[in-house]
């Protein structure tokens, strides 16, 4: 499965970039939302996914780059989102910020960052429905891929088979056609596409680059 990083998109066609992504089949779509504190950039916003909302019934998988999690909890329930994780060090109690979610119908998720070991997550394991480990440095597009990351993925995917655990293992930054076999093959069910897989490519238009990178991932 994919879900476009819409952090990539030319925002001048984003309605045309949408709807060729829909008719390709892309599975979600991820929404950087960041608050120029946690990262030191800001990017997509709750009224860019609304009008998002009003054009595509896509789900959205939101990732939360920002230093109060708990803040964006009940806007994210307005607006009707299916995903929604933060970084696991940006929260003082992972549990209750799950519960929140959960509590408003919203799939919760938890965020490793590169300098994140799976033992900050592990704990919280039984309650995810969606674990997103960062293959760059959060905030910033275009960076490469770290190779440590695998690391990461294989040991989740372990740990989910082992425990019967039911959380969606995500992967995001820095992923492109090199790259994504050796991510699937350690357990990553989802890929962010970004800017190394989907947008910005000279040799295929975006419709056909969703259509290739999702096939990667099956």
């Amino acid at each position: 499965m994919i879900s476009p990083t819409l952090a990539c998109a030319d925002y001048l066609h984003l309605e045309n970039d949408i709807r060729d992504m829909d008719r390709a089949g892309v599975d979600f779509y991820h929404i950087d939302i960041m608050d120029g504190h946690f990262v030191p950039n800001l990017c997509l916003n709750f009224d860019m996914v609304k009008a998002i909302r009003s054009i595509s019934s896509t789900p959205m998988d939101v990732h939360l780059m920002v230093t109060n999690p708990m803040d964006y909890v009940d806007r994210l329930a307005e607006l009707q989102v299916e995903y929604a994780c933060a970084h696991v060090g940006a929260l003082p109690d992972p549990a209750a910020f799950l519960s929140a979610l959960r509590d408003r119908g919203i799939r919760p998720g938890l965020v490793l960052s590169p300098e994140d070991g799976v033992e900050r997550v592990e704990p919280y394991l039984d309650r995810a429905a969606l674990v997103l480990v960062m293959g760059v440095k959060p905030g910033f597009s275009g960076q490469r891929f770290l190779p440590e990351t695998l690391d990461k993925l294989h040991k989740l995917s372990a740990l989910k088979k082992e425990k019967d655990f039911s959380f969606l293992l995500e992967v995001d930054g820095g992923i492109g056609w090199d790259n994504i076999r050796a991510c699937t093959q350690a357990g990553a069910e989802l890929a962010v596409a970004g800017v190394f897989a989907v947008f910005g490519q000279e040799d295929m238009g975006l419709y056909e680059a969703c259509v290739r990178f999702r096939e990667e991932t099956e």
